[in-house]
């Protein structure tokens, strides 16, 4: 009988193997404990771990052997039971530790102790089925960490491409709570996070995807809203790209365009008058002795007139590179506004009855402003003008009507008319550079496309604004309001 199992009771054996186990948290610590407790219970000499695969036989760590001891290895791998073969004066034990019919490994010590009674062989088996076990969780623990690091590592490898993209992702639960987000997300700003709520309510209600692009600060976001449903749960993925560069430089192209447009309208607006002045002094020349006075006092309006328009172009262009180049500047005095604009309407009245336009202004009341005259002459003058250009010849009556008045220190100007209107996607656009309504109308009329820009400049340059309400089809309303600059009297 073995001589340290004689010194400790059989359940204190089992209480030690129980006790020594229950430390054990990973594989290699088991190895270690079972080889320590198999030397606590028997005089060993060396000890080995042997695997079995497909009859061949591998020491899990390479220690090296007697490979006279392979074919016992594979018997005892083959049989599954605890196995003593005595060898001249040494015997060698095989343990082999198997779970559920899965052979883990063969545990192998060799021993100058011969006779090993039932109660040993009991204590052989009972490490053989508890190291079993032990080895059957600490691998399936294995195998779920394993899977757990493999899950952990693509998670973290996902979020660094969802956080190297340059779009900002985030998904909100139905509660519209983030579930999820970005970095990109948190650099967004609060502005743009608060326009997202309508997005979000909207993509739930209707459960499909939405597209739309906003403008917040300045910038452009486009944003794609999708709805997804998982496990019977409502979220919303919005993925927000940064599209300013793009706008801008679609911006740029659609003004390199206009610009282009401008050029080529220029150019026609100056060869018109030009070609006019040419051919009426040519035939001045050429045939004045043949000419009546009526005929040439006729002539000579055209030429004035052409002049008078050839003169508006270039003033025109001058004001709107000074305006450009922001070296426009305004020289106010005293003058009666009313008085302004009877002025104005007297000047376009010929103009205004050959398009059948009736001009209403009858405030004969003095309102004094200290203003640029010239330069607000220049504003209601063209307001009224392309009121007039623009009147709509399907209608019975057409009018252009004036109205002034002031509120606190501030005068309102409002020139309403009933002309062709504006569509509502062009109001904004109205008063950018170069722009021109895409109308038959338009491009029957002539123009710069720069006109309403001036006047918006002007207006704000005496530190106004102008306002514009339209309806197509029905006309239009601009209301100018600056400051009045005289105390109200």
């Amino acid at each position: 009988m073995v001589e340290k199992l004689k010194d400790t009771s059989f359940y204190t054996n089992l209480s030690n193997i129980i006790m020594e186990i229950s430390k054990v948290n990973d594989l290699d610590s088991a190895y270690k404990t079972l080889s320590k407790i198999t030397g606590t219970m028997i005089e060993t000499d060396k000890d080995f771990f042997f695997k079995v695969e497909e009859n061949k036989v591998k020491e899990i760590f390479n220690t090296s052997y007697n490979p006279d001891i392979e074919d016992m290895v594979i018997w005892v791998n083959n049989n599954l039971d605890v196995s003593v073969f005595p060898e001249e004066e040494l015997s060698y034990i095989f343990i082999p530790i198997v779970s559920l019919n899965t052979t883990h490994f063969i545990y192998t010590a060799i021993t100058k102790e011969e006779d090993f009674s039932n109660e040993a062989m009991m204590l052989f088996r009972f490490l053989s089925f508890m190291f079993g076990n032990l080895f059957e969780n600490l691998t399936l623990y294995d195998k779920i960490l394993n899977k757990n690091l493999i899950i952990e590592k693509n998670k973290n490898f996902l979020n660094s491409i969802l956080n190297s993209t340059n779009d900002s992702m985030v998904v909100f639960s139905e509660n519209k709570e983030i579930n999820f987000k970005n970095e990109k997300y948190d650099h967004l700003g609060t502005d743009i996070q608060e326009k997202l709520n309508d997005i979000i309510i909207s993509t739930l209600d209707n459960e499909r995807n939405q597209s739309e692009e906003i403008e917040v600060n300045d910038k452009f976001y486009s944003i794609d809203s999708n709805f997804l449903e998982f496990e019977n749960e409502k979220n919303v993925l919005i993925v927000i790209r940064d599209i300013s560069g793009t706008k801008e430089l679609e911006k740029l192209k659609k003004l390199d365009k206009m610009k282009m447009e401008f050029l080529s309208m220029m150019s026609h607006e100056l060869r018109t008058p030009l070609s006019a002045i040419k051919a009426y002094s040519d035939t001045i020349i050429d045939s004045y002795e043949l000419l009546d006075d009526e005929t040439l006092m006729e002539f000579f309006n055209t030429i004035q007139s052409e002049t008078n328009h050839l003169n508006r172009l270039l003033n025109d262009l001058l004001d709107f590179s000074k305006l450009e180049l922001k070296t426009l500047n305004l020289e106010k005095t005293n003058f009666d506004i009313n008085e302004l604009i009877n002025e104005i309407c007297n000047t376009l009245e010929d103009f205004a009855k050959k398009n059948e336009v009736n001009i209403i202004f009858d405030n004969e009341k003095s309102l004094e402003v200290f203003l640029d005259r010239t330069r607000m002459r220049q504003v209601i003058f063209n307001l009224i003008q392309n009121a007039i250009k623009y009147s709509d010849k399907r209608k019975e009556e057409k009018f252009v009507k004036i109205q002034t008045r002031t509120v606190n220190q501030e005068l309102i100007i409002e020139i309403e008319d009933n002309s062709i209107g504006i569509k509502e996607e062009d109001k904004e656009k109205v008063f950018d550079k170069f722009y021109r309504s895409d109308t038959s109308l338009t491009y029957e009329i002539q123009g710069t496309g720069v006109g309403l820009s001036i006047v918006k400049d002007m207006v704000e340059l005496h530190g106004g604004t102008i306002q514009l309400e339209t309806q197509l089809g029905e006309g239009s309303k601009f209301i100018i309001t600056v400051p009045r600059g005289v105390e109200n009297e």
